[in-house]
């Protein structure tokens, strides 16, 4: 089996995966991350793409949000082997899986690999400017949760007022989105970073505006 073959067959086993996610996890979230990461590679004059397509396309199939993550990474490790990788290919595509979230920031500072740093940086992509503010509200809604709950204006966004904070999508940018301008790894990401950031910031500050209208 070349490495064709087994792209094609990793977007099968992602497409099954995938297909009945309405949370922002879904097939064209995972195709968009893998053009990303495509383009940021070529960008980068970064010529082994394999690790990076395989990877991109595979990334949330075992995310604790969406499933069990044990039972998930039992399933993902079969399929890897059903596809003939190498020993050392699963255990860099796992580590690139499971380390490339932001997970509150907690795997900010667990260092992957260049073929990793491409993949976090093309998902972070895929979470911020208006894509990002779409899967926010529909992850948000996905999951119960409102746009916002403040009737006042909180003084700052600092992490003890966000602690206080009940979840809501607007709360999510403060919390995450805001941070991950200065998170990318790539020039290409960052340069591509620095305008949904400002796309971002211009869209909380009309919503505010008009949450508070009166």
């Amino acid at each position: 089996m070349n490495n064709e073959e087994r792209i094609q067959m990793a977007f099968r086993y992602m497409q099954a995966f995938h297909k009945n996610d309405y949370s922002g996890h879904d097939v064209e979230h995972v195709n968009r991350v893998h053009a990303l990461a495509k383009y940021i590679a070529k960008k980068e004059g970064f010529e082994h793409s394999f690790i990076i397509e395989l990877s991109s396309i595979l990334h949330d199939t075992i995310d604790p949000k969406l499933v069990n993550e044990q039972q998930a990474k039992a399933k993902l490790i079969e399929f890897l082997r059903e596809i003939e990788l190498s020993e050392d290919d699963q255990t860099h595509v796992i580590h690139i899986i499971e380390n490339m979230s932001y997970k509150n920031g907690s795997n900010n500072y667990i260092e992957l690999s260049t073929e990793g740093q491409i993949v976090r940086d093309a998902d972070r992509l895929d979470a911020i400017g208006a894509i990002g503010i779409a899967r926010t509200f529909q992850f948000a809604g996905y999951f119960n949760e409102p746009m916002w709950t403040e009737t006042i204006m909180p003084n700052d966004f600092s992490e003890p007022t966000l602690s206080q904070l009940p979840p809501s999508a607007i709360k999510h940018f403060y919390k995450k989105l805001f941070k991950l301008k200065d998170l990318m790894h790539t020039q290409t990401a960052k340069h591509i970073a620095a305008q949904r950031h400002e796309f971002m910031k211009s869209f909380v500050s009309q919503f505010f505006d008009e949450w508070h209208y009166i």
